[in-house]
């Protein structure tokens, strides 16, 4: 009996070793069984479930976010109006002006020197307006001897027409003298005029932005105007607000605008649209319109020419029913999206809403959901949700087949 025991024992061992294929089978089935045990006592987490977000009511402002750039509202090139050397510089860069103060003096001479030309041909003028004044008078009182004469027959009549004849000769040649008279006047006026022009003045209130010359510098005034300096109005700042194309049509006059700068510390400026003009910019192929709005700067923490970000209030609401703009699926013809809400037993329906004002993580719902219900933030495309749909029906239909085909079979065991 030992004997037997030991040759199967034996019969076994060399089968073992001869057929690989089995070991390998066995060490499987053992392994299988062992993380079949394994799993029956650590069981896989339940999946987690799918994100969703409440509908609720919620304060939503719109904005439109542009680039915007700080100049001041009022900016004016003063230039000089006469030819001449610049004599003296009576401010400096960034100096505060007043209307009328002294800015640039040019070197007076040559203007001076035109005047005292003017004068001394309007007094040369005025002397032979006076000769002929007087050569005048004479003519006068020879002509009424004449008539006096001619009256008496005491001289003849070619004499007295003579006479006449002088009288008015040297009368048009006074009218003469008196329209040189008047031009030789508008002369010495305009050099004047020019002399004047000699000092510039400011012609408002401001700082000076630009100095451009220096004294001794030579201005030639002959076809265009040479810029001496230029002044600005700092005290009110224009933002030019680039607003894109696509959200023009919900930027409108009066709005507000805010906006801050990079070494403004966190302050927030803020300004009402005054124009949007009509012509636009090209950037490339972008087209922006120029915006435009004002802010105080009496306190000079704005400088002309800053780049900044401007939010631009298009609409507001308080307490509408809202719901995370995540939540929103593919738009359909009648502008209406598509969304996923979800009901107290976690199945899913598909719904339409109609949308308003959005704040970029919220949007306002108009119609299609409640306040409280839960929507998918991450809802399927349409192409899923029509699978998903589909392959429903699918399974309802063989749902329903299945429940036919076991009433018959009760049905016919029955008979």
């Amino acid at each position: 009996m030992s004997a037997k025991k030991n040759n199967a024992d034996g019969g076994i061992r060399r089968l073992w070793q001869r057929h690989t294929r089995l070991r390998w089978l066995v060490l499987l089935l053992l392994a299988g069984a062992a993380f079949a045990v394994w799993r029956a006592f650590n069981p896989p987490a339940p999946p987690p479930p799918p994100p969703t977000g409440k509908v609720e009511l919620a304060d939503i402002t719109q904005l439109v976010q542009a680039a915007g750039v700080l100049q001041a509202r009022t900016r004016v090139d003063v230039g000089a109006q006469v030819s001449g050397q610049i004599q003296t510089l009576h401010v400096q860069l960034g100096q505060q002006v007043r209307k009328g103060e002294l800015l640039v003096s040019l070197d007076p001479e040559l203007a001076r020197n035109d005047v005292a030309r003017a004068e001394a041909a309007l007094l040369q003028q005025k002397a032979l307006i006076e000769s002929r004044q007087v050569d005048l008078d004479t003519a006068r009182r020879e002509r009424e001897r004449q008539r006096r004469l001619l009256a008496g027959d005491a001289t003849a009549a070619l004499e007295a027409e003579r006479a006449e004849s002088e009288f008015a000769k040297l009368e048009a040649e006074l009218r003469g003298q008196g329209a040189v008279l008047s031009r030789l006047q508008a002369d010495l006026a305009q050099t004047q005029l020019r002399l004047g022009y000699t000092r510039i003045t400011a012609p408002m209130d401001g700082t000076v932005v630009s100095l451009p010359v220096q004294v001794g510098q030579t201005v030639i005034a002959v076809q265009i105007t040479p810029v001496m300096l230029t002044l600005a109005d700092l005290d009110t700042i224009t933002v030019r607000t680039k607003i894109p194309e696509a959200d023009i049509q919900s930027v409108q006059v009066g709005q507000v605008a805010r906006f801050s700068t990079l070494a403004g510390e966190g302050q927030r400026h803020e300004g009402q649209l005054r124009v949007i003009q009509p012509v636009p910019e090209r950037v490339g192929n972008a087209v922006f319109y120029n915006a435009l709005f004002e802010v105080d700067n009496r306190a000079r923490k704005l400088y002309s020419d800053m780049t900044v970000q401007v939010d631009v209030e298009t609409g507001s609401v308080k307490q509408t029913l809202a719901m995370p703009m995540v939540a929103l699926g593919e738009r359909g013809k009648d502008g209406r999206f598509r969304v996923t809400v979800l009901d107290k037993d976690g199945r899913q329906s598909a719904r339409f809403v109609r949308t308003g004002l959005q704040d970029g993580a919220r949007v306002q719902v108009l119609d299609g959901v409640k306040a409280g219900e839960a929507v998918l933030t991450a809802p399927p495309t349409a192409a899923e949700a029509a699978a998903a749909d589909a392959a429903a029906s699918a399974a309802s239909a063989a749902s329903a087949a299945s429940a036919a085909k076991s009433s018959k079979v009760a049905a016919s065991g029955g008979t």
